[in-house]
């Protein structure tokens, strides 16, 4: 019995500890208020948390009013393996929120958070945490894949479904749906070389450049160009025939084949496609929203990223901290722009070094919400997908 108590009391006492931590993290100003990267990261992943698990008492009403379970030897699965993959991307994405939410976006963290250094989730992968880039490179390998073998699946089903008679309303339906799963299967194999091709941070910043000891490798340009084309045009193609797929599935069935007759009589089935459609393109307003804040990740105000001789956090001793890993010539070239300093009041969590006047212009409150936005909109666009190609 004591043992039993002393285990209940310590469990109380770990649930309250990491209760307290959230609460804290929402609000780190002295007069309590919350964040507004906090506040738009805690809102949508509850939304988008409710909407998968809406989605899946959907697929089990459809499943239902289908009658599809008549024996028990002759049980007809609600996912099949590839769809059953997505289930993982949900869990996938807990695990990146959870990253960016404890280490990308916490006020407590001050300079030492993510968002000191980067605008987008791909630098951070890619510069400050060996974490984010494994998120990452799972979930932009693992979705295209099941998006994949999903596809393959409608296009076996549409070639059994062609050998029948009269199986499609407009003769030219089988061609035209060959050639947006064409593209799509290309956008779904375009996303994968983002996961593999991280970003890395610039070498020098633009007034250093001058100085002619800048080392500019091809690799970078090469990186960065094919890891933004990579996700860009993945979501692009989606988005365009993935929309041209799905109205052309709508126009061959009678109870869809005008939006009045599909807002009409509202069922399961129904209900699936207008959460996928409204869920989908809703991520549209997130990287709008995220791009826009952070001055296009950076693109248009290089100060949104830092270059890799001011990456503060990554450095652990103080003499790195204050510009021994330099060489003197580095050192005087940067003179008083170089920004990292060493707190010896560190709390044990929390970076050492951080980045001076992290802050300057509103940069780091704009990166966390830049960040949380970039990350709900991959959320809602990889959940919007997933659940158009289901259904």
């Amino acid at each position: 019995a004591p043992d039993v108590a002393r285990f209940t009391n310590q469990s109380w006492r770990y649930v309250n500890f990491v209760a307290d931590a959230s609460l804290q993290a929402l609000a780190c100003d002295e007069d309590g208020a919350t964040t507004g990267a906090s506040v738009y990261l805690a809102f949508f992943s509850v939304l988008g948390l409710i909407t998968f698990l809406g989605c899946l008492y959907l697929l089990y009403r459809i499943k239902e009013s289908e009658h599809a379970v008549v024996h028990p030897e002759d049980d007809a699965p609600i996912f099949t393996p590839w769809t059953a993959g997505m289930l993982l991307i949900p869990l996938l994405f807990i695990s990146l929120g959870i990253e960016i939410g404890g280490f990308g976006v916490d006020c407590r963290l001050g300079c030492g958070s993510y968002a000191a250094y980067g605008s987008n989730i791909s630098y951070i992968a890619g510069n400050l945490s060996t974490h984010v880039y494994v998120c990452i490179f799972i979930v932009l390998v693992i979705m295209p894949f099941s998006f994949l073998m999903q596809t393959n699946i409608i296009r076996e089903q549409r070639l059994n479904a062609a050998s029948k008679e009269g199986s499609f309303a407009d003769p030219k339906y089988f061609a035209r749906a060959k050639f947006s799963d064409a593209l799509l299967i290309l956008g779904f194999v375009t996303m994968a070389v983002t996961g593999m091709v991280p970003t890395e941070a610039l070498v020098c910043d633009p007034w250093l450049m001058s100085s002619g000891k800048c080392f500019g490798s091809g690799g970078y340009f090469a990186q960065t160009v094919m890891h933004g084309i990579g996700i860009n045009v993945g979501i692009f193609l989606f988005l365009i025939n993935g929309t041209r797929r799905l109205f052309l599935a709508m126009s061959q069935h009678p109870e869809y084949a005008t939006w009045a007759k599909a807002r009409k009589n509202i069922d399961a089935q129904k209900a699936m496609l207008w959460t996928g459609m409204a869920t989908g393109y809703s991520a549209a307003f997130h990287f709008v929203f995220w791009l826009l804040i952070t001055n296009f990740a950076g693109a248009v105000k290089v100060e949104h990223n830092m270059p890799v001789s001011q990456l503060c956090m990554l450095y652990g001793t103080r003499v790195e901290c204050v510009g021994g890993h330099l060489t003197l010539e580095q050192q005087r070239l940067l003179g008083d722009k170089y920004r990292c300093r060493w707190n010896e009041k560190a709390n044990f969590g929390v970076p050492a070094c951080i980045l001076d006047k992290c802050d300057v212009d509103g940069i780091l409150d704009k990166n966390r919400v830049g960040i949380v936005g970039e990350y709900l909109g991959f959320m809602f666009f990889s959940l919007g997908a997933g659940i158009l190609l289901i259904w």
